[in-house]
């Protein structure tokens, strides 16, 4: 059994932003493949414990922080490894390089498995999972983030291209969400440094989410709310291009 996933990534057209660049979600969709990957060696992904325990992963917390996107028709090397664990949460660390080796970006994804049936957080002993922890040299904390002068600027129905196997909206539509409520105007001008993002909690189809935004000038934060339920959270640094 591996300690780590290693992945041959192609940067195709559907990953791509109207430049030619890895789109951020395009990134999210990495790190969404790199984290089944990873755990399937382990039985320990989605799939697996669903069959096996009612159980699927939780993602609470990512932080990636980017040098550089990769453009459309590149080949970079994507490696995923677990970092930290603790009874009932892991680390996983993703890290993204280039033909010489040039890191693209780092990512890092602290997760829980929970039960289905239920929704209370599981030990990883719960689900037999046992990871091999590598060393990190990029691990930094997560830290909070601020929500302060936020305003309305979007709502929108939950759609069934958005749902996941669980039933509830995937990680990476909202990603998509807020890609669209920044705008072409917005990733005309700036480049993304770092993602910061917290999944507070789960929406569903038909579900009705509205978008709050506050821009700092070096950063914008969104939260995406269902009713009064806070449901994700993100903050956004950028520098202009």
């Amino acid at each position: 059994m591996s300690s780590f996933y290693f992945y041959n990534c192609h940067i195709d057209a559907s990953m791509v932003d109207n430049h030619a660049y890895l789109r951020m979600d395009g990134i999210f969709n990495i790190l969404q493949t790199m984290l089944t990957e990873y755990l399937k060696q382990y039985k320990a992904d989605n799939i697996s414990i669903k069959d096996n325990f009612n159980a699927a992963w939780l993602i609470t917390k990512v932080l990636v922080k980017i040098n550089k996107m990769p453009l459309w028709g590149t080949n970079i090397t994507v490696k995923s490894y677990v970092v930290q664990k603790k009874s009932a949460k892991i680390i996983l660390e993703t890290i993204a390089k280039d033909k010489d080796e040039n890191i693209l970006f780092v990512a890092h994804d602290e997760m829980c498995p929970i039960n289905l049936e239920k929704r209370r957080i599981l030990r990883l002993t719960d689900i037999e999972f046992d990871p091999i922890l590598l060393e990190s040299n990029y691990l930094d904390n997560f830290e909070i983030i601020a929500t302060d002068n936020l305003e309305l600027s979007d709502s929108f129905n939950v759609k069934y291209i958005d749902i996941d196997f669980t039933n509830h909206t995937n990680n990476v539509s909202y990603i998509r969400y807020i890609i669209n409520d920044l705008g072409l105007d917005f990733f005309e001008k700036y480049n993304i440094t770092k993602i910061d993002v917290r999944y507070l909690a789960e929406s569903r189809i038909n579900d009705k989410l509205s978008i709050l935004k506050n821009d700092n000038g070096n950063d914008v934060t969104l939260l995406i709310k269902n009713d009064d339920k806070d449901v994700f959270l993100i903050k956004i640094d950028y520098i202009n291009k």
